[in-house]
């Protein structure tokens, strides 16, 4: 086919068709789109214009050319792709004339009987010596896979090319291999030469038994369990494996030369796309907007689905409306989008609850796996990653990675490492948004064992290269994955500190932020701070530094730090300043000489001092409330600091921090726009903290400096500090605070700015389920309320009476104590101010 001219019945049509110049080499005359643009103004003169077109040799003229020609073909449901006519600009022998085949074919309705090129390539082989046939690797060195740029593409034509040469080896072997078997028992009978050959031409009957032959794996275990029984017996599976990964993450590959090494010829293996297409075609029928863009019968239903997934989300910033092939309006483009996203999110949701079909092809066979990656793989790097496509895509690929896993371990590692991770480092440097997920990807396709990890982390490094900007922060990611599934042990730990330490010493700031984070994961995820404590002196270096997030990462890191060694502490304590040996190992930790752990905690406690000031950026400030609330009850000095940090800052910060989050609003912030900036969760404070050293710190600053009325954000870190249920031990000390800050609340219980918050604080003492303390607030209550009333009704700008009542109606509706306490109040309020009484509305509280 290759060098096949064209068939006469082509030639007839074209001579037929008046064109401007004949084709007497269509790898030349071809090549260019001029001529097929003239052959199909033909049929579409209204549909191709061809002074658009331009006759020239030129490469930008020619792309242009078949640029155009391909939007006609998609307009005109042609089944040609851009990896068919690509060859064509190029001058690749054949592809020419196999696309004239296919236009002859779609125009016409004629099929032209093409000769069978592998018949003939075997052919051509089979009349050479042996030694002068054509080599795998002297396929591979074709020029014309050489120059695809894109190495998807490039990896999958070399596969095709690997395949078509081995179906010629079976073929020729196939044909010799009588022959040889009759020479070779000839030879092992002591005939002759001259008898061979006068013996070659008669007809024998050979009968050859079928012998099954299992596929040679990479690891040396399947190797020695062919050799003779007498030999020694070979060492544990677990010890080749291992030697076959290091030998693999050590030795970088193609991803060609990964899945020549991986492929098991002899297992036979149903084609995934055979899987998937009925499940595909099954959704795709049922969309209106997809029936419309793929034809079914001349498209291969996966990937076609694929491609125009990418293409309708592509497109769809410009048109409003647009019109189908027939010219009939078609919905809005909003409508449209939406159809394609959730059919296309229903098509991977199906695909992942049917993973289990795969898994037998994909382990079975590389290329299988390659076919499937390369097709879906799209999808995690064109979509954002808050796209449904996107999460529908991640979902998928994690599911069949735990499928694989179970079916075949150690070839699921494989095909990650040494195929699929290549395209993955390029995303991972591409879109810092994604990195977090995809590390999550990678790991699913992993054993779950120290060593794994560790060659996994080596291969990630080969294929991202020298880029601490991209690896490191990868690491930041997979070290929280090993700290979940407790893999953290001396030589993981040994690895994610080292490139730590480099991180905090790069120039970059996000690198270093990147480094900080890792260390943050081990000191929570690891028992084993020593080795964090004794860099120590890079973290005070670090406490300069201006970069907001190495500051916020440096307060995360002090915060873990403060609770590890609070521990250690408490332990030293128990222990006694007398014993000796693990005395002395739990009271004293290394740092280049022997510190004390109290000498270590004030340096550290220095850190935050510097950093965790009202004066310091907000967003540092917020990540600081939240990594300091846990180790409050232990380092009560902090609690100052921490309430005045908390009060000074904004009203959408701080409420987030005190509110009760549930569900997905739990998810991390990023306080910065950007994709580079790290995620941080945000802990609801009022679970975490000591609520009563919390009222004591905010009633001491009070008292300190009285102001004149309390802001939102003091009531608002008050009724925070309130627990929910009061601990009766805890009465009186609850009743002191009462009592200092009941003129405010009941001052601010008017106020329509802060009347809502002031019943909040009010109902929380007066309802407690401690007797003592809700009857003595509400005694203590008396003279404050009389007050409060008299402000409502002195004319002045204060919040509706109806709120008022509404409060008081429902508070001595709770218990006969209360009801009498309320009606004591305004009875009171009625002696008092009868002129104020009369005119209000207060006599409906007592109106059921």
């Amino acid at each position: 086919m290759a060098c096949a001219p064209l068939p006469r019945e082509i030639i007839k049509w074209l001579q037929g068709l008046d064109l401007s110049f004949s084709i007497k080499n269509p790898k030349r005359d071809l090549s260019n789109g001029y001529i097929v643009a003239e052959i199909l103004s033909r049929y579409h003169p209204q549909d191709v214009d061809m002074n658009t077109y331009e006759n020239g040799s030129r490469l930008e003229a020619k792309v242009d050319n078949w640029e155009q020609l391909y939007k006609l073909f998609k307009r005109k449901g042609i089944g040609i792709s851009k990896a068919e006519f690509d060859p064509v600009i190029h001058c690749a022998p054949g592809a020419a004339v196999m696309l004239m085949h296919k236009i002859y074919t779609f125009l016409t309705r004629c099929v032209v009987q093409a000769h069978a090129p592998i018949q003939e390539l075997v052919n051509f082989q089979h009349e050479l010596p042996s030694f002068m046939r054509d080599t795998a690797s002297k396929r591979l060195k074709d020029p014309e896979i050489a120059r695809i740029q894109d190495n998807v593409e490039r990896t999958i034509v070399a596969i095709d090319t690997l395949g078509v040469f081995h179906q010629e080896r079976r073929a020729i072997k196939a044909t010799e291999a009588p022959a040889l078997i009759r020479q070779e028992r000839r030879l092992r009978m002591g005939l002759s030469q001259e008898d061979q050959s006068h013996d070659i031409n008669q007809t024998d009957s050979v009968v050859v038994d079928e012998v099954k032959v299992k596929a040679l794996q990479t690891g040396s275990a399947q190797l020695r369990k062919t050799d003779e029984k007498n030999q020694e017996a070979p060492p544990p599976v677990a010890t080749s494996s291992r030697t076959s990964l290091l030998k693999a993450v050590s030795s970088p590959q193609t991803c060609c030369a990964a899945l020549a090494g991986l492929q098991q010829s002899q297992a036979i293996a149903k084609p995934a796309t055979e899987i998937m297409r009925p499940l595909v075609f099954s959704i795709i029928q049922e969309s209106e907007e997809f029936s419309k863009m793929i034809d079914t019968k001349k498209e291969d239903i996966v990937v076609a689905f694929m491609e125009q997934c990418r293409e309708g989300v592509r497109d769809a910033p410009g048109r409003d409306v647009h019109r189908d092939l027939n010219g009939i309006a078609a919905p809005p483009l909003e409508l449209r989008m939406r159809e394609i996203e959730e059919t296309s999110v229903r098509v991977f949701e199906t695909l992942a609850k049917r993973a289990e079909l795969l898994v037998d092809s994909l382990t079975k066979s590389p290329p299988e796996f390659w076919k499937v990656w390369t097709t879906f793989y799209p999808a995690l790097a064109d979509f954002s990653e808050s796209s449904p496509i996107f999460e529908s895509a991640l979902y998928f690929f994690k599911r069949l990675g735990e499928l694989m896993r179970e079916q075949d371990a150690q070839l699921t590692q494989q095909m990650m490492t040494e195929v699929a991770l290549a395209s993955l480092a390029k995303e991972l440097a591409r879109s810092p948004e994604k990195r977090e997920l995809l590390c999550e990807v990678i790991y699913c396709f992993v054993q779950e064992d120290t060593l794994n990890h560790i060659l996994t982390l080596r291969a990630l490094k080969e294929k991202v290269g020298d880029d601490m900007a991209v690896y490191v922060p990868c690491l930041s990611s997979l070290v929280n994955l090993d700290g979940q599934a407790g893999l953290l042990d001396e030589h993981l730990l040994d690895l994610y500190i080292y490139y730590a330490l480099m991180a905090i010493q790069s120039p970059k700031p996000r690198v270093r932020v990147a480094g900080l984070a890792i260390i943050c994961s081990v000191t929570g995820w690891s028992s084993q701070h020593q080795p964090v404590v004794a860099l120590l002196p890079h973290f005070s270096a670090l406490a300069n530094d201006e970069w907001w997030e190495v500051q916020a990462q440096l307060l995360r890191l002090s915060a873990k730090l403060l609770g590890r060694l609070s521990t250690e502490r408490g332990h030293a304590a128990v222990l006694g300043p007398e014993d000796d040996g693990s005395a002395s190992g739990a009271s004293r930790l290394e740092d280049g000489g022997e510190a004390s752990v109290e000498a270590v905690i004030e340096e550290i406690l220095s850190i935050v001092s510097r950093l965790f000031a009202v004066s310091n950026s907000k967003n540092v400030l917020q990540v600081g409330l939240s990594a300091l609330v846990h180790v409050l009850p232990d380092y009560p000095n902090l609690l100052p600091v921490f309430v005045a940090v908390l009060l000074g800052q904004t009203p959408a910060l701080r409420q987030r921090l005190l509110q009760e989050v549930e569900g997905d609003d739990k998810a991390g912030h990023t306080y910065v726009h950007g994709n580079f900036t790290c995620t941080y969760e945000e802990t609801c404070l009022p679970e975490i903290w000591p609520h009563l050293d919390i009222a004591k710190t905010l009633t001491m600053q009070l008292e300190a400096s009285p102001p004149e009325r309390l802001e939102i954000e003091h009531l608002e870190v008050l009724l925070a500090s309130l627990p929910f249920f009061f601990d009766e031990d805890e009465a009186d000390e609850w009743l002191h605070i009462f009592e200092k800050v009941k003129r405010y609340v009941f001052t601010t219980l008017v106020d329509p700015q802060l009347h809502l918050l002031s019943t909040q604080i009010i109902r929380k003492f007066w309802a407690s389920g401690v007797e003592s303390i809700a009857a003595k607030t509400r005694e203590n209550s008396l003279d404050m309320m009389g007050e409060t009333l008299s402000m409502l009704y002195d004319g002045s700008e204060r919040v509706e009476e109806a709120s008022v009542i509404v409060f008081l109606r429902e508070m001595r509706s709770r218990d006969e104590d209360t009801q009498a306490e309320v009606d004591r109040m305004i009875d009171r309020f009625a002696e008092s101010h009868p002129d104020k009484y009369q005119a209000s509305q207060l006599h409906t509280v007592s109106q059921d």
